[in-house]
């Protein structure tokens, strides 16, 4: 198994192991550079294939067009197994499609706002509704907002994705790695969310925008997407404590130095197996999280400053998510004197549930295998693998990763419900980042994307036949 995180500087661009070295041009034909272009052709072609090369378009848009076919084939299961049962016991199944669940409250919202929507609806932030709406005013689209819906939530996983390789980049992961990050995040059981009217890619898209922006310094990136992010979920408020991680290190404090440097260059270290003397998580080997970078990896990173301008960055990127949750709170006291409410909603016993102890919560779910309640009871596998993979996280990956991740998970296991728990476990997205690094092994690999597909129709078409939460 490959370790995938390794520290990157500008001036000095790494050649993962296992990937081809660089070609050395040939005599008579013209040197070509990194991506394959000709230093001499500058065509919009050349840079064209070289930037899909370089963001590993090609696999990204696979993935893309086979999450679809699957969740496609779950939805004909669904009608096909509706149909039969309507023909042999006259009996009508209730089934939905890609606009059920909470996409029918975003679509409602978009066409309606939230006061026809309901005062339910408010525990549903309002960056997708206002995008949507956004789409709509363009001419042709108006009176077709479930359409825009889907069409828009569905581009925005492509873009996803591609963050998401430039996270797997920035971090040092190697091009197998980053290629299983890729499908991994397409077909995790969970994901078939992304192709419903849902604010998950949204959501993971501005979570790994947030969090890429932070480890390679480009604060304004962070800025901006931990706004948006603080607009499009209440979990989005937990994104101010990776990025103050991020923003503390190499900050002149007590105790923030053992968060390790934010830019200090020095020679990168190899990518090892895992296990193996002086690989990331073996015995006696530093954290991932000490080790000096400037967080750029091949996407290039900023050094470290210590000037005003710098520190102003570091603490609006920490405040940004807040302020975004913040403007909806704002508004959600000013038009109906409760600013609170769309947290408050998230404690009813249909939703999340109050607060409860979550060991209890884990074996009541439990039980539900033999009580006749198995979507509740489908909950308890998936968090416990959370678990091990959060030990596993907090090895291999800088600290602000696994904090960030385990702050989700409390947040989804102090609930009484643990209805949606997969969905908000994949919205955090350093969870693929360890799923594809502890299946680097070809036939481990070849075993988890095919269960992992298998159990993503699996658990559409229960989505799509009301019988799981999604």
């Amino acid at each position: 198994m490959t370790a995938a995180r390794q520290p990157a500087y500008p001036e000095a661009p790494r050649q993962p192991p296992g990937t081809r070295e660089t070609p050395q041009p040939r005599r008579g034909r013209p040197a070509r550079g990194r991506h394959g272009v000709s230093r001499g052709d500058h065509t919009a072609a050349a840079r064209a294939r070289a930037w899909a090369r370089r963001w590993y378009l090609r696999d990204v848009l696979v993935a893309w067009v086979a999450a679809r076919v699957v969740v496609g084939a779950a939805l004909a299961l669904t009608r096909f197994i509706a149909d039969s049962v309507s023909e042999d016991g006259g009996v009508t199944l209730e089934t939905t499609d890609l606009l059920g669940w909470d996409a029918g409250w975003y679509l409602t919202i978009a066409e309606h706002g939230y006061d026809g929507a309901g005062d339910e609806s408010r525990r549903f932030f309002p960056l997708l509704p206002l995008l949507v709406r956004l789409f709509t005013a363009l001419p042709g689209a108006g009176g077709h907002a479930g359409a825009v819906l889907l069409v828009l939530v569905n581009l925005i996983a492509v873009a996803f994705a591609l963050v998401l390789v430039g996270v797997a980049r920035a971090e040092g992961f190697d091009d197998d790695t980053t290629r299983r990050v890729i499908w991994i995040g397409a077909l995790a059981p969970p994901a078939f969310v992304l192709v419903m009217g849902y604010a998950e890619a949204l959501a993971g898209l501005l979570a790994a925008a947030v969090l890429f922006g932070a480890r390679t310094r480009r604060w304004e990136i962070a800025i901006v997407a931990g706004l948006l992010g603080g607009l499009c979920r209440p979990l989005g408020l937990l994104l101010a404590v990776p990025v103050a991680i991020e923003a503390a290190r190499g900050l002149r404090l007590p105790l923030l130095g053992r968060l390790g440097p934010a830019g200090a260059p020095g020679p990168p270290t190899p990518l090892l197996p895992l296990g193996a003397p002086g690989a990331l998580g073996a015995p006696g080997a530093p954290d991932a999280s000490a080790l000096p970078t400037t967080g750029g990896g091949q996407t290039g990173g900023r050094p470290a400053g210590g000037g005003g301008r710098e520190l102003a960055g570091r603490l609006s990127a920490v405040v940004a998510p807040l302020a975004g949750a913040g403007i909806y709170l704002l508004w959600s006291a000013s038009a109906h004197g409760d600013g609170l409410a769309p947290l408050t909603m998230q404690r009813d016993a249909a939703r999340h549930g109050s607060s409860a102890n979550p060991l209890s919560t884990i074996i009541d779910a439990a039980r539900g295998a033999t009580s006749g309640e198995l979507g509740t009871a489908l909950h308890v596998p998936w968090l416990l693998l959370a678990v091990l993979a959060l030990v596993v996280m907090f090895r291999w990956l800088p600290v602000s990763y696994p904090v960030w991740s385990t702050l989700v998970m409390l947040a989804i296991v102090t609930g009484s419900n643990l209805d949606s728990a997969e969905r908000y476990l994949y919205g955090s997205f350093p969870f693929l980042l360890v799923a594809a690094l502890a299946t680097a092994r070809r036939e481990v690999w070849t075993f988890v994307i095919t269960v992992s597909a298998a159990a993503m129709t699996v658990y559409a078409t229960l989505a799509f036949t009301l019988s799981y939460v999604p």
